[in-house]
């Protein structure tokens, strides 16, 4: 609208070169090298000091969130067939009757009286006094979703060790990238997981040969045990609760839930690299040019109506073929084919968003001095959302639409159960959601 008349002035889309000019901009003003990082890389400027601040990762079945520590690491897993309890029947004999009525209730407009009868739909009487207490109150008896647990990693380096910190999620190859640096030499960490070989793959690196050395271990606040099998393998086996109750202690009630079991491979690489074992369920990796870590994970669920006890699904066995099928694949020839397959997805939709006109006169003065002020440092996509109030980047729209599109592919896939509140990822035992 034109400030002095109050008119309203239709702008075009700006010439080539004001947004060329402008990308320019923008991209150096969030330490970003082109227009498509803008759109498509979440950027976190430290190690995330919250579960929510960690990075999601996901094939469809698979998840991880990777939290990006330089002194210790926690990439937490997900698997989608993880719930507690036994199958049950939830279907309710008076639900036609109690549709009936609400339906009637809605045509008549009685919008009140019929959401207090549609709580019978739940099994609850229409009459109660405090319909929410009783209506949340059912469901305490329902199953809900499991985490499978913890790929911990243990550096030694100290938290104020390390300068050029970077960590990033890339959805155009959906991968989570981290560096950092200590000393002179740099570190680079890369993750993704693999719909077409089914694995969560890491790969820990630096340019400076032998840098490479950590312990490592798996953990979960399920009951488990974890062993070393081999020189470098670590397993861990385990079983939900056959109630909602989060299991404390190793009984036969807790142990009647789906069972799982995940399988660690560590492949290494250098002259001089040492892997050994630390008691019987932890590694220590020592001087290594590259080390890349494949996680499998399977379950012994076998679909919504067979009961745990009644499976007979081996997910040690599973999930040990499933490493052993690539155990000689290389991990280039991994990251290859999950490439492929996510972006046969991703790349079906495409969104570009302009800024609008833009004199050259603002782009000098105004955007080019802030950018050359910020380009030294990476603006984080947490900061970038709190200056969009004064600043409504268009890049930044597009980067909300495309991790939502990230998020979906990574958390259902053909074959996987459905996307949860929560997609695929979750930590606690007792979720805040059903």
């Amino acid at each position: 609208m034109d400030a002095d008349d109050g008119e309203w002035v239709w702008v075009g889309r700006p010439a080539e070169p004001e947004a060329a000019a402008w990308w320019s901009a923008a991209t150096a003003a969030v330490g970003l090298e082109n227009e498509d990082d803008c759109a498509l890389k979440v950027v976190f400027a430290a190690p995330a000091p919250h579960w929510t601040d960690a990075a999601p990762l996901g094939n469809g079945r698979l998840g991880a969130m990777v939290w990006g520590g330089v002194a210790t690491e926690t990439i937490q897993l997900n698997h989608d067939t993880l719930w507690t309890g036994v199958p049950g029947n939830y279907s309710n004999p008076n639900a036609p009757a109690v549709l009936s009525n609400v339906r009637t209730l809605v045509d008549n407009g009685d919008y009140t009286a019929a959401s207090t009868a549609a709580l019978g739909l739940s099994g609850l009487p229409s009459d109660v006094q405090n319909p929410l207490t009783l209506f949340l109150s059912v469901f305490t008896d329902y199953c809900v979703y499991q985490p499978l647990g913890d790929i911990n990693l243990e550096f030694g380096d100290t938290d104020t060790a390390y300068t050029a910190y970077y960590r990033d999620i890339d959805l155009k190859s959906a991968t989570v990238n981290v560096k950092y640096a200590i000393e002179d030499v740099e570190f680079t960490r890369e993750h993704f997981a693999s719909n077409p070989h089914q694995v969560v793959v890491a790969k820990f690196s630096a340019n400076k040969a032998g840098s490479i050395s950590f312990t490592v271990y798996l953990d979960s606040k399920l009951h488990h045990l974890s062993r070393i099998s081999g020189t470098n393998v670590l397993i861990m086996e385990g079983s939900c609760s056959g109630k909602r109750i989060a299991p404390k202690e190793c009984t036969s009630e807790n142990l009647s839930g789906i069972k799982f079991s995940a399988v660690l491979d560590l492949q290494l690489g250098g002259d001089s690299c040492k892997i050994g074992a630390i008691g019987d369920r932890k590694l220590k990796i020592e001087g290594a040019d590259w080390v890349v870590l494949l996680l499998a994970a399977a379950s012994s669920f076998e679909g919504p109506f067979t009961k745990p006890s009644d499976s007979r699904t081996d997910p040690t066995s599973t999930a040990l073929s499933t490493i052993n099928s690539i155990r000689n694949m290389s991990y280039s020839q991994l990251y290859a084919s999950h490439l492929d397959d996510y972006q046969s997805l991703f790349n079906r939709v495409a969104l570009q968003l302009s800024k609008g006109h833009i004199r050259d006169s603002d782009v000098n003065k105004e955007q080019l001095e802030r950018s050359s002020n910020l380009v030294s440092s990476v603006i984080s996509t947490a900061e970038r959302v709190k200056s969009f109030k004064n600043d409504e980047d268009p890049s930044l729209v597009q980067l909300l639409f495309n991790y939502g599109r990230y998020l979906l592919i990574s958390c259902s896939r053909s074959g996987t159960q459905i996307a949860n509140l929560q997609g695929i990822w979750n930590k606690d035992l007792e979720p805040a959601w059903e």
